[in-house]
């Protein structure tokens, strides 16, 4: 990576009672971004008079007819999960408004991304330029969110791995962009934030500080590295969410970020012949639920949207991976269910 483009995170405060530190800076042109059901929880930390914005929708027409709701304000304060963070930076960008993040759990790697993941006709699209002047991280916050929240979040990780073996699999088939020339040095630092989860898998499980401070640190590299490494995705991301986004799309249903992506992690590795026993001892301690029937889906839903993971890729243009030549099999299909189900064996 050339030295030119250092990997710089965004300002990061971490400790305690931070949420007490908004109101020294908070006012009448100050609008909190978050959900109606975290709003109950933290609503008691500000005044009546604090300005609030309920997210609704992800998708972009909506959102463009909401931008006259934000004339009024200079700040927004996005708290919440990656919705609330996504459309939080969504505003700021588009009504060019100073932002400070909040995130609640440590679901997704969004709070550290200068780009919202944005629906258009229910396709994701990264849009947009935001940088936080601040992001807060309070531990007592992250330890009191429901902890499938948080364990959520390993998906953004471990996504590494599968986008590094993405970015290999291209490179052996010459079918790279030339832009995303394959580096060791970005592919090593990803697997390398990787082997720091399964190594503090205990940490990770607790979520402690230092399991905290491993996600963090993960989701820094993989949220700010996107931007300094040119735009590349390569290190970071692959077949994992494009399984998710699919399966988003096909059965027009909402998720817990990381619950999909670890599914569709498991996978990329079988795919890739490389779903080791490191990471079925780590699902296995996490005991992090991403069995269909945690998300409201059948396997019957999975095997559908397995059937079009071909197309939806291709038809996308998203960048090329073992998924553009991957042809449905009920053996594959069959090999998912039996390590997924083996996950959850006594």
């Amino acid at each position: 990576m050339n030295n030119l483009n250092k990997f710089t995170p965004f300002q990061t405060i971490v400790g305690y009672n931070l949420l007490e530190e908004l109101k020294n800076f908070s006012n009448s042109k100050t609008c909190i971004i978050t959900m109606k059901d975290l709003w109950k929880i933290f609503k008691p930390n500000f005044n009546n008079e604090t300005n609030v914005y309920f997210v609704i929708s992800l998708e972009e027409e909506f959102l463009e007819n909401e931008i006259s709701k934000f004339i009024k304000y200079d700040t927004i304060i996005g708290l919440g999960g990656g919705q609330a963070l996504d459309v939080a930076k969504y505003f700021s960008w588009r009504c060019n408004l100073k932002l400070f993040q909040f995130p609640t759990s440590l679901s997704v790697d969004a709070v550290f991304g200068h780009r919202s993941g944005i629906r258009k006709n229910n396709i994701v699209n990264y849009i947009g330029w935001a940088i936080p002047e601040c992001i807060f991280i309070d531990y007592d916050i992250i330890q009191s969110a429901p902890k499938i929240y948080n364990y959520s979040g390993i998906g953004d990780v471990l996504c590494f791995y599968t986008g590094v073996l993405d970015w290999k699999y291209a490179t052996k088939k010459n079918k790279c962009e030339k832009k995303w020339k394959y580096n060791d040095e970005l592919a090593a630092k990803s697997l390398k934030h990787v082997n720091e989860l399964l190594d503090n898998i205990e940490d990770v499980k607790k979520l402690n500080k230092k399991g905290i401070n491993t996600i963090v640190k993960a989701h820094q590299w993989g949220g700010n590295s996107f931007f300094s490494s040119g735009w590349n995705p390569r290190h970071i991301e692959g077949i994992e969410h494009f399984f998710f986004y699919n399966l988003e799309l096909q059965t027009k249903k909402k998720f817990i970020h990381g619950q999909p992506v670890c599914l569709g992690f498991i996978l990329g590795c079988l795919l890739h012949n490389d779903y080791n026993n490191k990471f079925k001892k780590f699902f296995k301690e996490i005991n992090f639920d991403i069995r269909p029937e945690s998300m409201n889906l059948t396997w019957d839903e999975i095997q559908n949207s397995l059937k079009s993971l071909n197309k939806f890729i291709i038809d996308n243009n998203l960048w090329y991976g073992i998924g553009n030549d991957f042809i449905y099999s009920d053996d594959i299909f069959n090999k998912l269910v039996k390590n997924i189900n083996e996950i959850y064996e006594e």
